[in-house]
């Protein structure tokens, strides 16, 4: 099964926000609107939607869990 979905996120005339995705299976909308693309984001993701982190999250992530490591290592020698 083709697990691709093609997300747009979209702003009607009221200027609400919208979600709509597109997968082999043909085209879903959002039952509403939203004020903010943030609450029709969240919206999105309770069907489907992945939000993913930027590089710089991923790379502040990864120096903390290094930085968290090494103090562990020290502690337990």
């Amino acid at each position: 099964m083709d697990r691709r979905r093609n997300w747009s996120f979209l702003v009607r005339e009221d200027e609400t926000w919208f979600w709509r995705v597109t997968d082999a299976n043909g085209t879903e909308e959002s039952a509403g609107s939203f004020a903010t693309l943030k609450d029709c984001t969240a919206d999105a993701t309770k069907h489907g939607y992945v939000v993913w982190r930027s590089e710089d999250e991923r790379r502040r992530d990864l120096a903390l869990g290094v930085t968290k490591a090494l103090a562990r290592e020290k502690t337990e020698e």
